[in-house]
């Protein structure tokens, strides 16, 4: 259905303002500054968390920063418009990017209105929550600026953003403003929000470690290092927040984020409550990833080269976050089928074990020896097949594990399960793994290897596999790729790895299994030039904003 932007405002200011408050439903611009008390501007604030946790908005921004990555790979075709995401097939009417722009509107007028009418110096309780309405809206700004503009780190004067609409005035319609303007706008709330915030509370609200650490993300896309560098500095020294050890990392999405000391900032979904309000069994984050309890889709799984990567530390704690789906399954070896002719697909075949070894009973005539092959590398014992058509040495997976249409169901647990409910999720934002991997990357680019290598070795040293040595490093090597391919390993699917590709100037390779080689266009690689990797501005946003918007090429 249609709506006018102006319709859109009003319901943000009047109807959406207050859901779930014990206020008069009345327009906000009917609440003179005089009536404005800690009380009920919490409570407005309170409607503006409450907001974050729609389906349409932290599920889309999840999916435009992790579908178009490299950790996953989608095992069949759907007529989701997540389909569009992962294959990035750009929709003028995906209703996920529709959602999370107006979303984003009808918060940024609640949250100017409380900038507007609430002066600063009036109370620490009401500084208090001005600073998380800027935090807030710094907040909103970044994300939906990443999902409509391009990275910062190309041409960010000239490059569109998105509308900066700073007031709450419903005949305000500016234009879209550069990325550099929208992200000094970010920055400056930031800022703004953590020198007014002074109180600790739960990480499921803003505070003023939250706004150092998504000013250390936000530095480190305009490839401001020192300043990436400091704030992650800042968050970590803080004390607030400590890295998980163990078996509490290896379940970390399973307890409710107040009761997390490494999570910063997490949007909070209630166990029984939420889980029914927003249908999280089928339309959570984890729901694509899993099926668990047999509730969910369990459709995407981990990319084979996620696989390889974490494959080559068999003690990687992270490991944890795959669990196989075992029920009927058969053992089996599975490899990825890549010849000369660029075939992208996996090959399994049944095989059974004696003692440590694999006999294949499947499809052995493929195969120059029905043995399956072992070698020790690293001190790991890896298996390989020969092939009979290729004369190539396969190194294989050997597993139980179900096909799904010839996929091998390997689930992902990492945003799912939290107090033990198939797929309640608290979408964690930003935690403190990620200010050691923001500090080492900045350190990298500022020639300071020795601090560098320490924070990726103090994640390596949590995960349980060996630390680094700047010694060792391969003259193929920069110091750069260890730091990014620990972030690729330790961020996944958290909603960043599409940013993290992109931002470095690195093509996006999908040459491995996946329905993204299915239909056309096809990208098994991407280019960070190329316009695909920008979403359209809905068109009924565009029809409906009484401004001109340049839409996107």
């Amino acid at each position: 259905m249609k709506t006018t932007t102006k319709i859109l405002l009003v319901s943000a200011a009047a109807a959406l303002l207050f859901a779930g408050c014990e206020l008069d439903r009345m327009p906000y611009d009917e609440i003179s500054a005089e009536r404005l008390s800690a009380g009920n501007i919490e409570d407005i604030t309170r409607g503006n968390y409450a907001k974050l946790k729609e389906e349409y908005y932290y599920k889309t921004l999840h999916q435009m920063g992790e579908y178009g990555g490299d950790n996953i790979s989608l095992s069949g075709t759907t007529t989701d418009l997540l389909y569009n995401t992962y294959t990035y097939r750009r929709l003028l009417t995906n209703h996920y990017t529709a959602d999370v722009w107006q979303f984003t509107y009808q918060m940024a007028v609640n949250i100017n209105s409380i900038i507007e009418k609430v002066g600063e110096g009036e109370s620490a309780e009401k500084d208090q929550l001005l600073g998380e309405n800027y935090f807030l809206r710094g907040f909103l700004y970044f994300h939906l600026c990443n999902i409509f503009g391009r990275p910062y780190v190309q041409s960010p004067t000239t490059n569109l953003g998105v509308p900066l609409k700073l007031t709450s005035d419903i005949n305000d319609f500016p234009p879209r403003a550069t990325v550099a303007e929208v992200y000094a706008t970010v920055v400056s709330d930031f800022k703004k929000g953590a020198s007014l915030m002074s109180a600790s509370k739960p990480n499921i609200y803003a505070s003023k470690e939250a706004a150092y650490a998504y000013l250390s993300r936000v530095c480190l896309y305009m490839e401001n290092w020192e300043g990436a560098k400091a704030y992650a500095d800042s968050v970590i020294t803080s004390g607030r927040y400590t890295l998980l050890q163990g078996e509490a990392y290896k379940t970390y999405p399973r307890v409710a984020p107040e009761d997390n000391s490494e999570t910063i900032f997490a949007i909070r979904m209630m166990k029984d409550t939420d889980f029914e309000t927003y249908h999280l069994g089928y339309y959570s984050v984890g729901a694509m990833y899993a099926k668990i309890n047999n509730i969910g889709w369990g459709e995407m799984y981990p990319s084979s080269t996620y696989l390889d990567l974490i494959d080559q530390n068999e003690g990687d704690l992270r490991h944890a976050f795959i669990v196989n789906e075992t029920e009927g399954a058969d053992l089996l070896l599975s490899y990825v089928h890549n010849p000369s002719e660029n075939i992208y697909e996996y090959v399994t075949s049944k095989v059974e074990r004696s003692g440590s070894n694999y006999t294949i009973t499947e499809k052995a005539s493929d195969y120059k020896s029905s043995t399956v092959g072992q070698e020790v590398q690293d001190g790991q014992t890896r298996y390989y097949v020969e092939r009979q058509s290729d004369n190539q040495k396969y190194y294989v997976r050997i597993e139980n594990v179900k096909p799904r249409n010839g996929y091998p169901m390997r689930y992902i647990y990492k945003c799912s399960l939290q107090e033990e409910q198939s797929h309640l999720y608290s979408p964690v934002m930003i935690r403190l793994a990620e200010m050691y991997l923001n500090r080492a990357e900045a350190n990298a680019h500022l020639a300071s290897d020795d601090a560098a290598i320490e924070d990726v070795n103090a994640i390596r040293r949590r995960a349980g596999i060996p630390e680094r040595d700047l010694a060792c490093l391969p003259g193929n090597t920069t110091l750069l790729d260890w730091v990014l391919e620990e972030r690729r390993l330790e961020l996944a699917w958290e909603g960043q790895r599409k940013y993290d590709i992109f931002r470095n100037g690195q093509t996006l390779d999908r040459r491995y299994p996946g329905t993204h080689l299915s239909g056309s266009p096809v990208y098994p690689t991407l280019d960070p030039s190329s316009p695909a990797i920008v979403e359209y501005i809905p068109q009924r946003e565009m029809d409906a904003y009484p401004a001109p918007l340049t839409q996107n090429p």
